[in-house]
């Protein structure tokens, strides 16, 4: 079975320099290292079942796909426009009749 997401290469990154400081921890702060270890076992085996259990993930997902959805009909709706007036355009400069309402030299 594959999961429904995968952590990034930031968020990994991330999970493995905490993994790296777990041996200085007990060094300087000696009273929150079992914190800390319950922390990255939450990280490690429960954030992803956590975030799709809750629906916290569909919810970010839906979220950006939203955005992007609605930059994309932006760019889209302008470059049919841009696209419908060079066709226009090319209709008036190809044809035998000048309209008198065009510049000279059209």
């Amino acid at each position: 079975m594959e999961p429904e997401f995968e952590f990034g290469p930031l968020s990994r990154g991330v999970y493995i320099a905490l993994l790296s400081v777990t041996a200085v921890i007990p060094l300087f702060a000696p009273e929150y290292f079992f914190h800390y270890l319950i922390f990255l076992a939450f990280l490690g085996f429960g954030l992803r079942i956590f975030l799709v259990k809750t629906g916290l993930y569909s919810l970010w997902n839906n979220a950006g796909a939203a955005l992007v959805n609605k930059w994309d009909r932006k760019y889209l709706d302008k470059r049919a426009s841009d696209i419908d007036r060079g066709v226009e355009l090319q209709k008036y400069r190809k044809s035998r009749y000048r309209d008198p309402r065009l510049p000279k030299k059209w």
